[in-house]
């Protein structure tokens, strides 16, 4: 018999609870397992840390997010399973944690695991990428409006992006990385292939690699963030060029004179400056016993 704690995200839909309700039941038939639900924002963290050597296996119930602020509990010992409850869901797509409630629970009582490499901003954990300027700002306005994100959903997304693509605005950042100094407008910095959805940024990293890999947009105008958004949403691979580079490195800083939102895993961390390290620190997640990913060792 297993101990088996789940953080809840309480802002679920009620078919996610329904959900959720029947892997609980299935988990709970031969293993002594305990929900915890969130009250706040990071919650998830505390709720992990309190209890992460009471149990056997932590589970993530909820989007991206949660999972984020789980993981910044998590020590490199216990094993992690994920229930995605989410809107994007990110980085379960990219674990291969998907299926009905029962395939679920049978990934959480597997024994497969797989190392998953995280690195910092500004001291925080982070598992999928991290930005500034643009859809960061998006990030910002979207977490403050948690009523019509929970109508609209993923769309609440597209809905400000249009907003703000009107009232274009160019961000001026400088970025230090390799000993080198560059000048952008927009900053992704990720180590998932899939961004905001299902949308696919990159086949140079995954979650399991430990390569960040960073995108600088320069210059940047309505009409070519138009074009980068059109090429993600056709699944086609940008291009670099004089406007948009391309580099991997273990330590980069961010700064700007004006104030610049910084986001990290979809969430809201606040304004530049900011410090990305790849600190090589892992954690393990559990998959399906039939996921092989290679990973970058």
């Amino acid at each position: 018999m297993k101990k088996i704690c789940i953080i809840c995200n309480t802002k679920i839909s009620f078919l996610k609870k329904y959900k959720l309700n029947k892997i609980y039941k299935i988990l709970s038939k031969e293993n002594n397992v305990q929900i915890f639900k969130t009250e706040k924002a990071g919650h998830a963290t505390v709720l992990c840390k309190v209890n992460i050597n009471k149990f056997d296996i932590i589970v993530a119930a909820g989007g991206d997010g949660t999972i984020n602020e789980v993981v910044n509990g998590m020590n490199d010992k216990k094993p992690l399973a994920i229930i995605p409850l989410g809107t994007a869901n990110i980085f379960a797509l990219e674990a291969g944690i998907n299926g009905s409630a029962n395939e679920i629970a049978q990934i959480i009582l597997s024994t497969k695991i797989k190392k998953v490499y995280v690195p910092t901003i500004n001291n925080k954990n982070f598992i999928l990428m991290a930005s500034a300027g643009f859809d960061a700002d998006i990030v910002k306005t979207v977490q403050s409006s948690p009523t019509l994100k929970n109508i609209f959903k993923k769309f609440l997304f597209f809905i400000v992006s249009s907003f703000k693509l009107l009232i274009f605005k160019r961000y001026e950042l400088k970025i230090l990385a390799n000993n080198k100094i560059y000048k952008a407008n927009w900053i992704i910095i990720t180590k998932a292939m899939h961004y905001a959805g299902s949308f696919k940024l990159t086949q140079d990293t995954n979650i399991f690699d430990k390569k960040l890999i960073i995108y600088l947009f320069c210059n940047l105008t309505r009409l070519n963030f138009l074009c980068y958004f059109f090429t993600l949403l056709l699944n086609k691979k940008l291009k670099e060029s004089n406007k948009l580079i391309k580099v991997t490195s273990d330590d980069i800083f961010i700064s700007s004179k004006n104030k610049t939102a910084v986001q990290y895993d979809g969430e809201f961390l606040g304004y530049l400056p900011a410090q990305i390290k790849n600190t090589k620190r892992t954690i393990n997640i559990l998959v399906k016993e039939e996921l092989n990913v290679q990973a970058d060792q």
